[in-house]
């Protein structure tokens, strides 16, 4: 009860101007998060073409798929990210992971082989989505403001997006394709604002209430791992690993939409880039429907809801593709859809799982989550790779997408609604 007050007497002795500086701070990391997690899935017909001209299509999806199960597994380091959090803090893995992203990019602009872009696209995947800022904003918002906070600070990130697809309208043209200019944004905005985060944030105020304790200082790295497994939440945590599991497993098509639309051919680069420019804007509508209904209705309905959206939208653009006349309106209007339904149903998970684990415990706990999610993509990629040397790409899509109808039932059953709770009383 003691440590409760002092927590909250902490936090009000920071002013609402420090706050409103500290969310302004974290949408910055979230545009270069953003942009470092979307750049790379709107390139990989062009990197095909340079490294593998001549090839054809078929067998370069599956060397891509091949090539993105391995570099999957680089998210798998996100978990000692997200565990270091809880050992060494917020503010310094933060500073960590934007560097990281910057560095990552620069050796992807200098790629020379297809080898050597995989490796440091693999480096890059060490970093983004690391969810660190989602931890700050959470133990830094009132319990009840926590999904607004979170979500208008992921659509300020979309301006991550809005960007990158600026750069591809500059860099990417049907004419002269230059797909290392897009590597530009992370590599020069990365270092400045991680100085600033080091020089101006202050660490969580739970961080702070919780560091030294005996329990915490005591355990070992397996007993970190184990505690994720020991807490009241155990259920519904394993649950939502395994929905993790299927989120990654069923979602191949995120990172390979735009070799999909380059192969069919129907849609030209320069349409392409305002498909992309336009289904940034729908995201916006995930953002404000999990900002001001999560907080209201709660977590599972939109967790349920999300997960039956996404399979239906999938199966619209991939046919959609083959159009001979409106192949450029049902892609944009079934590519929306997935858009709203992916990113709203990957927000909600993360909002769960934080919601789910004690202070202690919470930078590990999500760093389980981010392992497991990786360990999905890496299983769907890596199958998908001999799968679509028989049927191709959008067949492909289809196919694994319908994982997301499982979501559902497990959701609805076995995950805990977390709307409300207090992060402090989470044991």
């Amino acid at each position: 009860m003691t440590e409760s007050k002092n927590n909250d007497k902490n936090k009000s002795m920071r002013s609402k101007s420090y706050f409103r500086y500290l969310i302004f701070v974290l949408m910055l990391v979230q545009i270069l998060d953003t942009y470092s997690t979307l750049y790379p899935g709107s390139i990989p017909s062009l990197i095909v073409g340079e490294f593998f001209p001549g090839v054809p299509d078929d067998i370069t999806s599956s060397i891509v798929t091949l090539a993105g199960s391995i570099i999957s597994i680089g998210m798998y380091f996100l978990f000692f990210n997200q565990y270091l959090v809880d050992k060494i803090g917020r503010k310094r893995m933060l500073v960590i992971t934007i560097l990281g992203m910057s560095i990552a990019s620069l050796g992807i602009f200098l790629s020379v082989s297809y080898v050597m872009y995989v490796a440091f696209q693999f480096f890059l995947y060490f970093f983004f989505m690391s969810d660190i800022w989602l931890i700050y904003a959470n133990e830094e918002s009132k319990q009840n403001k926590r999904a607004l906070n979170t979500n208008i600070i992921l659509m300020a990130g979309l301006l991550g997006a809005i960007i990158m697809v600026i750069f591809r309208f500059v860099f990417i043209t049907d004419v002269n394709p230059n797909w290392r200019g897009m590597t530009f944004f992370p590599m020069i905005f990365g270092i400045p604002l991680s100085i600033v985060i080091y020089f101006t944030l202050k660490e969580t105020t739970e961080f702070q209430s919780m560091k030294g304790t005996t329990e915490r200082d005591s355990r070992s790295f397996i007993g970190d791992i184990k505690s994720v497994f020991q807490i009241d939440n155990k259920k519904p945590f394993i649950f939502l690993l395994i929905i993790s599991f299927l989120f990654g497993f069923s979602n191949l098509f995120i990172g390979l939409f735009e070799k999909y639309i380059a192969d069919v051919g129907t849609i030209p680069q320069s349409q392409i880039n305002i498909l992309f420019f336009l289904t940034i804007f729908t995201v916006m509508i995930a953002y404000l429907t999990n900002g001001l209904l999560a907080d209201r209705i709660g977590r599972k309905p939109l967790l349920c809801f999300w997960s039956l959206l996404l399979p239906f939208s999938v199966i619209v653009w991939v046919w959609g593709a083959y159009s001979s006349t409106n192949a450029f309106l049902i892609v944009l209007f079934g590519y929306a859809i997935s858009h709203i339904s992916y990113w709203g149903l990957w927000g909600i998970i993360r909002i769960i799982a934080l919601e789910l684990m004690p202070t202690d415990r919470r930078g590990t706990g999500m760093g389980v989550r981010s392992l497991i999610g990786a360990v999905g993509i890496t299983t769907g990629l890596l199958m998908s790779s001999f799968i679509v040397l028989e049927i191709g790409l959008g067949l492909t899509f289809i196919i694994f997408v319908l994982g997301n109808f499982l979501i559902i039932p497990l959701g609805f059953l076995f995950v805990k609604e977390t709307k409300g709770v207090d992060l402090k009383d989470i044991k």
